[in-house]
């Protein structure tokens, strides 16, 4: 089932009786993600990421199209490994567990916390100076920064990362009202694992310093995220689950 705000999904649920689920399962350990136990892949080790990266020929499409040289950035994925990825993980885990159960059945646990895992993976192949840039980018900046989503989603493909996985990596700037990115046409929806990813990540981006921006604290992060659903940006019971727990 794909849950738009335009379904009766939206409207089936009352909010005020959703109950925390405490104890989300999630695991506690090292973070580098080919050591995650939940976490299946083994060829997800920096070398065999990095020659995937340059034996795909449709990310060297992606990058010529844009001028971008091909650079596979292992410092700053190995940062994304240690902070951002494992926040968003940890958020989108714990985002689960408060989900009513009926919309918990749409989601595979551990299929998410990979994609939380992995959702950025993309952003190696990002050039520095835009991905660490101190203030805001430009239009042709945002349009490469942009690029970080289906960049990952060919990446993490090349070693064999499962469909669902790939799906909430590549979506996982797409909105309920189909004004993400990358570009996937009228009749399409997120599901609710990217989603959950979606508002994860939006979340704790918020709470993390930046180049661009000091670290906002939760009320800010949450003003921002009650805005996003007020606009279509999040569906309510998806905000709903990241509030309780948060």
């Amino acid at each position: 089932m794909n849950f738009v705000q335009n379904t009766p999904i939206f409207n089936k649920i009352n909010i005020s009786n959703i109950q925390f689920r405490s104890n989300p399962a999630v695991y506690t350990g090292t973070f580098e993600p080919s050591k995650d136990s939940f976490i299946t892949y083994p060829n997800t080790d920096i070398n065999a990421l990095a020659q995937s990266a340059r034996t795909n020929p449709k990310i060297a499409e992606i990058l010529a199209e844009y001028k971008i040289p091909f650079k596979f950035n292992s410092k700053e994925l190995e940062k994304l490994q240690q902070g951002h990825l494992k926040d968003t993980r940890l958020v989108a885990a714990k985002m689960y567990s408060a989900l009513p159960d009926d919309l918990k059945s749409e989601v595979n646990l551990k299929d998410l916390q990979e994609a939380a895992m992995f959702h950025d993976y993309g952003k190696a192949l990002i050039p520095e100076k835009i991905l660490n840039k101190e203030g805001k980018l430009d239009k042709r900046e945002k349009e490469i920064m942009e690029l970080h989503s289906e960049l990952g989603y060919e990446l993490l493909k090349g070693v064999g990362v499962n469909q669902n996985v790939l799906q909430m990596i590549k979506y996982h700037h797409q909105t309920p009202d189909g004004n993400g990115y990358p570009i996937a046409g009228d009749d399409f929806s997120p599901s609710i694992g990217a989603q959950i990813l979606s508002a994860a990540d939006k979340y704790s981006a918020l709470r993390e310093e930046r180049s661009y921006k000091p670290a906002m604290r939760k009320e800010e992060a949450l003003k921002i995220l009650q805005e996003d659903v007020k606009s279509g940006l999040i569906a309510p019971e998806i905000y709903t689950a990241l509030e309780k727990v948060v």
